[in-house]
């Protein structure tokens, strides 16, 4: 299967943002060993994008460092952000896309469950269903291209010896 790259996410995220006003965690599906950092410090990581400055500028604006602050924002409130210049809010974008759950291109709608069948499967209320996607507990799950929650079907294998 086909994962989108850096720039098809780039764009998704952007077009998404724009046609829809909604956080990015209602855009794109996030891994949840971030969705549970309290206090982000992006300039700890080895591989990072984002410069101190950069930093500096998301903390003073955001009320708390958590992750899931920072993405329960809409990319337009970044993009107005003083002092987040165009190329800090590029390596934002590239920062969201290391953390984020890949988005497969070609998957066959048949090998995943949709959130109504999810919802029905787990005899839960979808709002609270979406709440705990968001926050990546369920493995695999991801927001497809057309914003609906979707999580892979397990394996036939795995359901004859669990």
């Amino acid at each position: 299967m086909r994962i989108m790259d850096y720039e098809g996410f780039r764009t998704h995220l952007k077009k998404a943002s724009r046609q829809r006003n909604e956080p990015l965690i209602k855009i794109v599906a996030f891994q949840e060993r971030y969705m549970k950092i309290e206090e982000i410090q992006y300039y700890d990581v080895e591989q990072n994008y984002m410069s101190i400055q950069a930093c500096n500028t998301l903390w003073m604006n955001l009320k708390n460092k958590s992750f899931r602050n920072l993405v329960s924002h809409d990319l337009k409130y970044f993009q107005t952000m003083d002092n987040l210049g165009r190329h800090s809010l590029e390596n934002l974008i590239r920062e969201l896309y290391d953390t984020a759950v890949p988005i497969f291109l070609d998957y066959d709608p048949d090998d995943y469950y949709n959130l109504q069948q999810l919802s029905e499967i787990l005899v839960m209320d979808e709002n609270k269903l979406i709440e705990q996607l968001e926050m990546g507990r369920f493995k695999g799950a991801f927001i497809n291209e057309e914003g609906n929650w979707i999580k892979p079907k397990p394996d036939k294998v795995e359901l004859f010896y669990n």
